[in-house]
Formats: structure tokens, C-alpha cells, sequence
């Protein structure tokens, strides 16, 4: 494991409670890609926190990371996001903010994997999917663990969950929807879900994997046996340790530059 350079709680300049949390690990090189990790908690809890023990260990093994936080839903403005697009952008502007501090601690500060737990894998889908038009920014990857493509109640969503998701929705509902992204807008994706997800049907990540796959773009999907919905928080329990296995090759593929990469 290698020494990190940890800075915690770094507002973001968005939203007044937005922060984030930056892992670096000594020696990050300017062709080092920053992951940028969104956590769960359907979009009325920022838990960006729980990432932490998960970004360390990205950080040990020699990748840079950063748990990002975002408003949550409110009533207002002013209590925090009337919508999901709010928080897309509140989260936009805290990856953008940690590729500038990263910069400084000597990775690569425009090149990013976005990572999502739960219901923030939704906003690294949608995050990768739209910053990956950014002419400035390079989306090298895309990680879902407990794939939340879609906000379409016909898809096994928690009902009890339906007024939030709409919430979140509002007006952009396939906007903001992993599952009407045009596919080519994506970059090479990692899917992982538990098959005893009782929040996110197994089936509806392999529609998602399907429908990108058949557009010929580049997804893989595993899915990971008596797992739930969430399972990267705790990177030394079982669920943690079978995500890593599977995180860590595609990071080694994704997050440094190479000659091929920079063309």
C-alpha cells in the first residue's frame, strides 16, 4: 500500500453544504486520472462520507479519488435541490473543483472515472454521459455499483420510493434516465449488482448492459452473489473486497494515460 494525501471537507463552491473528501496517493503523475465517487441514499441523504474507507483503499492501491458531496432534495432552494438536475450540476461543480485540487497534488487534472453506490451511480452515469461532451474533460471510464439506470416506475423501482424518484425527475425524467442516454455518449462502463438487490431488479442492469452493448459500446456486467444494493461502503467485508476485485483491473485500464489514451 502506498502513503496518501487525504483533505477532507472541501467546499465544493456550489451549494453552502456541498464538500468533498480527496484521496492522492504519493507519486500521482500528471497522467493520472481522478475517480470521482458519488454515494447513495436516493438523492434525501448526502452520505458522501460512507465513501470514504472505500476512496483510502483506491488511494492505497495507487488510484486517486474523491467521495463528492451534493445538496440533497428539499422543499425549497434554499433547503436544497427541488430536482435531480440541481444536483447533476451541484455535482458537476464538485468534480470540477476536485480535478482542480488534485491538480495541485499532481494528477491529471481534467481526466476522470465518475463511480456511483445505489442511487449515485445514477449521477455518475448521467455525469459520465454529459461531461463526456465536454471538449475540456476526459471521461476515461464509468463504474455502477447497484446499477440505478432508470426512473421509470414501470422498472421494479421501490414504490415507496416513487415520490422521490419523481421528485428528482421532475420534468427531465428520461434526461436524467441512464436508460434514454444515447449510448454512444458513454464511455467504457463496469456494472456491478447484487443479485439480491431488493431495490434495483438484476434484470433492469442487464437491460441497461444489453442496450449499450448492442449499440456497440463497451460495458461489462458482473453480478455479485448474495449481495444488496449498496456493498462498495466497507471495502474489507465481502461485498467491498468482491467489488475491488473486479474495480481495480478496469482502473489499471482506464485511469492511466498511455500513448494510445492521449491521441
Amino acid at each position: 500500500m502506498v502513503p496518501v494525501s487525504c483533505v477532507l471537507k472541501t467546499p465544493t463552491g456550489g451549494h453552502a453544504k456541498a464538500t468533498f473528501d480527496l484521496f492522492v496517493p504519493t507519486g500521482a503523475n500528471a497522467g493520472t486520472a481522478l475517480v470521482v465517487c458519488f454515494a447513495g441514499g436516493w438523492w434525501t441523504h448526502d452520505k458522501h462520507e460512507d465513501l470514504r474507507l472505500f476512496c483510502l483503499a483506491l488511494a492505497e492501491h495507487g488510484y486517486a479519488s474523491a467521495a463528492i458531496g451534493h445538496p440533497v432534495l428539499g422543499l425549497s432552494s434554499g433547503e436544497g435541490a427541488r430536482h435531480g438536475q440541481e444536483i447533476i450540476d451541484e455535482c458537476r461543480t464538485g468534480v470540477l473543483r476536485a480535478l482542480e485540487e488534485a491538480a495541485l497534488l499532481g494528477c491529471d487534472g481534467h481526466s476522470l472515472v465518475t463511480l456511483g453506490s445505489g442511487s449515485g451511480s445514477l449521477v455518475a452515469l448521467v455525469l459520465a454521459n454529459q461531461l463526456g461532451q465536454d471538449p475540456k474533460i476526459r471521461v476515461r471510464g464509468c463504474i455502477a455499483a447497484g446499477v440505478t439506470p432508470t426512473l421509470d416506475h414501470a422498472d421494479g423501482l421501490p414504490i415507496a420510493l416513487l415520490k422521490t424518484i419523481d421528485q428528482f425527475a421532475g420534468g427531465q425524467r428520461h434526461a436524467l434516465s441512464p436508460m434514454h442516454l444515447r449510448a454512444d455518449h458513454y464511455p467504457p462502463l463496469l456494472l456491478l449488482h447484487g443479485d439480491g438487490d431488493n431495490d434495483i431488479p438484476a434484470r433492469t442492469a442487464n437491460r441497461f448492459h444489453l442496450k449499450v452493448v448492442e449499440a456497440g459500446e463497451s460495458s461489462a456486467l458482473a453480478v455479485l452473489s448474495g449481495l444488496g444494493h449498496q456493498f462498495i461502503e466497507h471495502p474489507t467485508e465481502r461485498g467491498g473486497r468482491a467489488a475491488l476485485e473486479r474495480i481495480l483491473p478496469f482502473l489499471n485500464d482506464h485511469t492511466r494515460m498511455t500513448a494510445e489514451a492521449g491521441r
